[in-house]
């Protein structure tokens, strides 16, 4: 049960199916209505595109840059698989640059003595 306004309504699930990685079909449980309710309080704070979905994308992000690691993040989404927990993790940009420019710490490039 949920609260919606004054009244208490009952929360609707519904069969999601989806592929896996090995090209499987799969069917979970999800709450539409708890779905509405989380995209009507986005809408409510001015978040038009926020949806339940879209927070735990953040969160796996969130945690991600704090330096949690992958397998604790994977725990918390409750995702099977570490490649479906890296496809929620967004690039961060600074870690991107901070990893390239570590690489090329210990590389002396010749000297060029072009015209």
């Amino acid at each position: 049960m949920a609260r919606n306004g004054k009244r208490w309504q009952t929360l609707a699930f519904r069969d999601k199916k989806y592929l896996t990685a090995e090209g499987k079909t799969k069917t979970t449980k999800v709450c539409g209505s708890m779905e509405n309710l989380m995209r009507k309080l986005f809408k409510g704070a001015g978040l038009h595109n926020g949806s339940s979905h879209s927070g735990r994308r953040t969160l796996a992000s969130w945690l991600d840059r704090k330096g949690y690691s992958l397998e604790l993040i994977q725990l918390i989404l409750d995702h099977k698989s570490p490649d479906m927990t890296l496809r929620y993790i967004e690039p961060y940009q600074e870690r991107i640059e901070t990893a390239f420019k570590s690489l090329w710490k210990g590389v002396k490039l010749p000297k060029y003595e072009g015209k």
